[in-house]
């Protein structure tokens, strides 16, 4: 028996060709695509690593957290390009969540910039923390500097004159 007509042409009479890989069709905004995300967040990091004011980024156990930042930044500009297009009917569901999540989004990229010190306020107790540590680790060394020197030097001349210089008694006379 052969299969019947309907399963060719779909339930209704027609059919589409399967969705290719890497479409498109159902993304609204991106903000969670990693094809949509990753590259506007190695935009972002890169511009970051790349400037002079901020060279503590480039250590090597910034790396995740710059990561994390630059794609929390990218998210932002992806959900406020999508708030931007379908405006702001709050009476509408999907409108609504996509502000929602582009709150979530600023919120979760701004504490990456107060932790990274991106902001004025957040860079300034950055300074602060590093002077403070550069000031212990002088504080150490100059300790551990004097507790060498003081275990290098010899021991003053005790009041006692050395053996050779005793009077001696001869034995038997106490």
């Amino acid at each position: 028996m052969s299969e019947p007509a309907v399963a060719a042409t779909g339930a209704r009479g027609y059919s589409w060709p399967p969705f290719e890989p890497g479409n498109e069709a159902a993304l609204r905004h991106g903000a969670y695509s990693p094809r949509r995300v990753d590259p506007l967040a190695a935009e972002l990091a890169a511009g970051a690593l790349d400037d002079p004011d901020l060279a503590h980024l480039t250590a090597p156990g910034y790396r995740p957290a710059v990561w994390a930042w630059a794609r929390a930044e990218a998210q932002v500009q992806l959900l406020a390009e999508h708030v931007e297009r379908i405006g702001l009917d709050f009476g509408d569901h999907a409108v609504s969540a996509a502000h929602t999540a582009l709150d979530r989004a600023e919120r979760r990229a701004e504490r990456s910039r107060r932790a990274l010190g991106l902001d004025p306020l957040a860079r300034a107790r950055l300074g602060r923390d590093h002077a403070a540590a550069r000031v212990d680790v002088v504080e150490v060394l100059t300790r551990m500097a004097e507790q060498r020197d003081a275990a290098a030097v010899p021991s003053p001349p005790t009041t006692a004159p050395p053996a050779e210089t005793r009077p001696t008694t001869p034995e038997g006379q106490r």
